[in-house]
């Protein structure tokens, strides 16, 4: 499934820690932001996991581990 699909339920002012799994040993962070504010090719990442990390007064962040699935076209 997609991160725009995986993350419409949650609300717009959540915050999500969005990572790449880049192999099985290294990850990268793209980075942390309100739910609003993603746009562009990373919502057509696959979504490896989504975890409810914690809960802050105003907001709930949630761990997104993602993976792109670009491949060269021949």
């Amino acid at each position: 499934m997609n991160l725009r699909e995986s993350i419409k339920d949650i609300p717009d002012d959540d915050w999500l820690e969005i990572i790449e799994n880049t192999s099985d040993r290294y990850k990268s962070t793209i980075g942390r932001v309100p739910k609003k504010y993603i746009t562009g090719e990373v919502l057509d990442y696959e979504v490896l996991s989504i975890k409810h990390k914690c809960s802050i007064s105003d907001y709930t962040l949630y761990s997104v581990i993602v993976k792109d699935n670009w491949r060269p076209k021949f």
